[in-house]
């Protein structure tokens, strides 16, 4: 069993989301990799003196989100693993958050992707139950900002899976393929949902398999950075998964509304950065969806 976590430049999330993977009470044996976006901060040096049982993979440069964790995938791949486990770097899972995924796993062997309730750090407040996709295509976190005591989500299908915390089924992955590497962060856990209920897997959410989230810890919550990886990556999956003529005109009206609303928006709420964002998001995203109109096929390993 592995369990993947992603960082960069985060050695002050490393030990709560480490020592919460190293407490699990799941009954196998977890081999847990931190895949490090060359980190500079020390990363290494705190691995080696307080985490040595943790395997180190250190990347020559930042290769973004899908990119790092498919080199960690492809290895448990290789080694005939069953499972991995997805963890970033600012999440701390529950003790029995992986043994519940695992069963649940083992009850629907027509899934494919499991999640769990992912909680807001210090609050007692839902920050994912899994995705939910609108008619626009806008993957948005299901039952976000709800408190816990009055969720009523019960375990069942959802439309998608959080790259956050989650276990996937290598033998679906050997099918479908890892994380498209065209995206650097955000929604190559929704092409991945998407690729996986294509091909018939469902993903599954498990109630009680808990999770604390220290939300946009690594680029910041509203950032410019985010708004702008989040736009190029919308349009993308739009272009990828969409109906054809559907999708044309999403990707169309998605850019024009960025430009045309968005952008001026953002100037006289007087947040320039964010109107910048907004404009290169609607450029950068254009041209990714039409890359991704040439190729709609599942990426390889």
């Amino acid at each position: 069993m592995h369990a993947v976590v992603l960082t960069w430049n985060g050695a002050h999330l490393l030990p709560e989301c480490l020592t919460a993977l190293r407490g699990q009470d799941a009954r196998a044996r977890l081999n847990v990799v931190v895949v490090d976006n060359a980190s500079t901060d020390g990363t290494a040096e705190l691995l080696a003196r307080e985490f040595p049982e943790v395997e180190h993979l250190r990347l020559a440069e930042n290769a973004g989100y899908g990119r790092a964790n498919n080199q960690a995938m492809r290895r448990a791949l290789d080694s005939g693993a069953e499972f991995v486990a997805l963890i970033n770097n600012d999440v701390a899972v529950s003790p029995d958050w992986l043994r519940r995924l695992l069963e649940a796993a083992a009850a629907h062997p027509e899934a494919g992707l499991f999640t769990g309730t992912l909680l807001f750090r210090g609050e007692e407040v839902v920050n994912s139950t899994g995705l939910v996709i609108d008619a626009f295509g806008r993957a948005r976190d299901r039952d976000f900002r709800v408190p816990t005591a009055e969720l009523r989500r019960t375990d069942g299908p959802a439309a998608g899976v959080s790259g956050g915390a989650a276990l996937l089924r290598t033998s679906m992955l050997r099918e479908i393929g890892l994380f498209d590497p065209a995206y650097f962060a955000y929604y190559e856990d929704v092409d991945l949902s998407l690729r996986a209920a294509r091909a018939g897997y469902h993903s599954w959410y498990v109630r009680g398999a808990t999770a604390r989230h220290r939300f946009g810890a690594t680029f910041g919550p509203g950032s410019p950075a985010q708004r702008y990886l989040l736009g190029v990556g919308h349009l993308r999956t739009l272009a990828r998964h969409q109906p054809l003529a559907k999708a044309a005109l999403l990707v169309a009206f998605t850019v024009l509304y960025r430009i045309a609303v968005k952008a001026p928006l953002e100037l006289l709420r007087l947040r320039p950065a964010l109107a910048w964002a907004e404009l290169r998001a609607a450029a950068a995203g254009a041209g990714a969806a039409l890359r991704a109109f040439s190729d709609r096929s599942p990426p390889r390993r």
